[in-house]
């Protein structure tokens, strides 16, 4: 299936991000989590998914217990083994096969792979944030995760009152619209990555060009 190559390279930078002397930095991107919490949550994140896609299910979450590292020292070790269970059950797993999603549909396997790609990568720049300066998003990630972000959140978008937004990415040819019933237009443009970043909270909209 695709999306595996991106899961395993932003996850495993994440992995070798955090070490014996700097688990406790502060992720500021997300205030409440240290390197330590961020890891975790990512591999937690990633076992859940790979339980629930070999469950094939798409009525009901998968109820089990998901795995926790047990020491900061051992980590990284422990989210390789939760990214390739994950990468495991979405190779051996038809792109189509039923699993739940927390935001509708669809309700595929492949779409939960889609949506991994966006939480390993979008965590391996908070986690580069806590230790330095980030790398950007990748163009192809970005421009992908941009139209699933607007997907993934459509109905808490659709509670907000807001003009017609049209997101432009000034390093590709592509663009969106969100709420382009609205009469007053918005145009915010910047790179793929930017816009991105925006979208999920991690940079300021002053960081972008508004007209």
């Amino acid at each position: 299936m695709i999306y595996v190559d991106e899961i395993a390279r932003s996850s495993e930078r994440i992995a070798g991000l955090i070490t014996k002397d700097n688990f406790t930095s502060q992720v500021p991107s997300c205030p409440e989590w240290t390197l330590f919490d961020l890891v975790s949550h990512i591999g937690e994140v990633q076992n859940f998914w790979s339980h629930s896609i070999l469950e094939a299910i798409a009525d009901v979450p998968w109820p089990g217990e998901v795995s926790k590292p047990d020491s900061p020292g051992n980590a990284g070790k422990w989210l390789r083994v939760q990214t390739q269970s994950l990468i495991d059950a979405i190779n051996s797993t038809a792109v189509t096969s039923p699993c739940w999603t927390w935001w509708g549909d669809p309700q595929t396997a492949s779409a939960v792979a889609r949506h991994q790609v966006q939480e390993a990568e979008l965590h391996r720049w908070d986690g580069e944030l806590a230790l330095g300066t980030p790398n950007s998003l990748p163009l192809h990630v970005a421009t992908d995760g941009i139209p699933e972000f607007l997907h993934v959140h459509r109905f808490s978008i659709q509670k907000l009152e807001l003009p017609h937004i049209h997101l432009v990415a000034s390093d590709s040819d592509a663009d969106w619209h969100v709420n382009d019933a609205a009469s007053e237009t918005v145009a915010i443009s910047g790179t793929a990555s930017d816009l991105l970043l925006f979208l999920s909270g991690r940079l300021p909209v002053d960081k972008l060009r508004v007209t």
